[in-house]
C-alpha cells in the first residue's frame, strides 16, 4: 500500500520487536547524513554537516532463539554512533541505544531486562510531529523525552500481548545504589490501541534524581548532556540538578490510504534540588501526505508553554512551524529537504541538534540522505 511511504520507519522499529518468528540473528542500522544551515547559532550564521538529521545513525543486532510452545529468548544490542565523526553515540556508549535480554511469550507477554527506552518513546513516539516527518523537530530541548534522547540503564520492561487491539507495558528502572533506592530511579508505564485507521497511545513517566549525582542509575550522562541544557538544571543554579521529573502523555493519528494525521499532547513538571520548579505543555499537530509512492510532502506545528515557579517567575513559550519533503531513490534509500522555524519568548529559540540562539528566533534548513538496511 502507498501509506507505507507515510507512517515513520520508527513505528516499524517499535514494534517489530513483539513479531517473532523462527530463531536467528538480524544485522539492520541506518546511516544519514546532511548538510544543515541555521540562522542563528549563538548570534552567528552556521552551515555545518549533521549525523542524523532525519533519523539517528545506529546498526544493531536483533536476536532470538524460538524455545517451542510459543517461547522464545529475545535480545537487541542497538549502537548509536555519529557518522559525521565516527564517534560513539549517547555517552559513548557501546550499545548506547538498546542493550537488552528476556524472554517472549505468545499469550503471556514479554518481559526483559537491560538498557532501553520508556513508554514515552514506545507508546507516543509515533504520534509526534517530528517523527511524522522524519526531522529534528522536537519540542524545546525534548523535555518530554518522547524524542528517545536518553534511555533506562538497570531496567526490567514488561510488554503484554495484544488482545482487541490494545497492549500495554511498565517499566522500572533501578538506582543500583546501596541505601539510596530512591536516588536516580525511574517509573514508566503506559498503553496504546491501533484499529484499522486509528491509533491511540497513552503514558506516564516519573524519574527521581536523575544524572550524575548516581551515576550507575537508571540515567546519568546522556541525560546531561545536549539538548537538555535548557532545563535539566535549576534557573538560579545551573550547578544544580533535577530532583524529580514526571509526566503525562497522550496522542492518536488517523490514516486515510495517502493521507495521514497525528496530534500529541504532553506535560511535564520538573522540580529541582533547590526546590524550584517548571511546568512545561507540549502541544504537536503533523500531517503527512503521499504525493507518489516515492514523494511524501509533511508538516507540522509544535506550541510549548511553560511556567516557573517556587522562587523563580517567568512563563516562556515557543511556537514552531516545520515542513518536509522526503523522496525515495528505493525501498532502503531516500533523500529529504526540511525546514524549521521557531520563535520563542522568555526564554531562546534553541532547534533540536543546533546551539541556542542569541534572540527569540531560529530559522533551520537541511538536506540529508539516508540509507536502512
Amino acid at each position: 500500500m502507498k501509506i507505507r511511504r507515510v507512517v515513520p520507519v520508527v513505528a516499524v522499529l517499535l514494534f517489530s520487536r513483539f513479531s517473532y518468528a523462527q530463531s536467528g540473528v538480524t544485522l539492520y542500522g541506518i546511516v544519514d547524513e546532511g548538510l544543515m544551515y541555521v540562522t542563528n547559532e549563538g548570534g552567528h550564521q552556521n552551515l555545518k554537516m549533521v549525523s542524523g538529521t532525519t533519523q539517528n545513525d545506529r546498526w544493531g543486532l536483533r536476536i532470538v532463539e524460538d524455545l517451542g510452545s510459543g517461547l522464545s529468548t529475545v535480545a537487541t544490542l542497538e549502537n548509536g554512533f555519529d557518522i559525521t565523526s565516527g564517534a560513539l553515540g549517547q555517552g559513548g556508549r557501546e550499545f548506547g541505544r538498546q542493550a537488552w535480554v528476556g524472554l517472549s511469550d505468545k499469550q503471556w507477554g514479554t518481559f526483559t531486562a537491560g538498557r532501553q527506552y520508556d513508554a514515552m518513546w514506545d507508546m507516543l513516539a509515533i504520534f509526534s510531529a517530528a517523527v511524522n516527518e522524519n526531522t529534528i523537530a522536537a519540542n524545546i530541548g525534548d523535555n518530554d523525552n518522547v524524542f528517545g534522547s536518553f534511555r533506562y540503564s538497570n531496567s526490567v520492561k514488561y510488554v503484554s500481548p495484544t488482545i482487541a487491539g490494545i497492549h500495554g507495558e511498565a517499566l522500572y528502572a533501578f538506582s543500583n545504589e546501596a541505601g539510596q533506592f530512591s536516588v536516580n530511579r525511574a517509573v514508566s508505564a503506559g498503553a496504546s490501541y491501533a484499529n484499522g485507521p486509528v491509533s491511540l497511545g497513552i503514558s506516564y513517566l516519573d524519574i527521581s534524581q536523575p544524572g550524575l549525582t548516581n551515576s550507575s542509575g537508571a540515567v546519568t550522562n546522556d541525560y546531561a548532556g545536549a539538548p537538555f541544557q535548557l532545563f535539566h538544571t535549576s534557573p538560579l543554579h545551573p550547578a544544580v540538578g533535577v530532583d524529580t521529573q514526571r509526566e503525562f502523555g497522550i496522542g492518536g493519528a488517523y490514516t486515510l490510504d495517502k493521507f495521514r494525521l497525528s496530534g500529541l499532547v504532553t506535560n511535564v513538571k520538573y522540580t529541582y534540588l533547590d526546590r524550584t520548579s517548571l511546568r512545561l505543555t507540549n502541544f504537536e499537530l503533523g500531517a503527512s501526505y503521499s504525493i507518489f509512492p516515492s514523494l511524501v510532502l509533511a508538516g507540522g506545528y509544535t506550541y510549548t508553554t511553560g511556567r516557573y515557579g517556587d522562587g523563580f517567575s517567568g512563563s516562556p513559550k515557543w511556537n514552531m512551524v516545520h515542513a518536509s519533503l522526503d523522496y525515495f531513490l528505493s525501498k532502503r534509500t531516500d533523500v529529504s529537504l526540511f525546514v524549521i522555524a521557531q520563535k520563542s519568548s522568555g526564554g531562546p529559540a534553541d532547534v533540536y541538534l543546533t546551539t541556542p540562539s542569541d534572540s527569540g528566533r531560529q530559522a533551520v534548513v537541511s538536506i540529508s540522505i539516508r540509507h536502512k538496511f
